[in-house]
């Protein structure tokens, strides 16, 4: 299965299964809406490429979710001074 891109709040997060002694080591490569891209480290190893990409997905997709919730948070505090 090749890796696929995925649409997330404006990102696209590109999972990466690169096999590795036995098991697929997961990483990422995220690509933020001003087009500059980042890629994470191996964020663990998994017996199948499926579940490496699973939780390379899930991992881009809560750090989004973290930092745009932080973001609304600054916004309200910003609003109220």
């Amino acid at each position: 299965m090749e890796d696929a891109e995925v649409a997330y709040k404006g990102f696209v997060l590109t999972p990466l299964a690169a096999y590795d002694e036995g098991m697929y080591a997961a990483m990422l490569v995220v690509r933020k809406p001003d087009g500059t891209e980042r890629a994470t480290q191996v964020l663990g190893r998994f017996p199948g490429a499926p579940e490496a990409r699973r939780v390379a997905i899930a991992f881009g997709m809560s750090q989004i979710d973290a930092a745009n919730a932080l973001d609304e948070t600054l916004e309200k505090g910003n609003a109220r001074a």
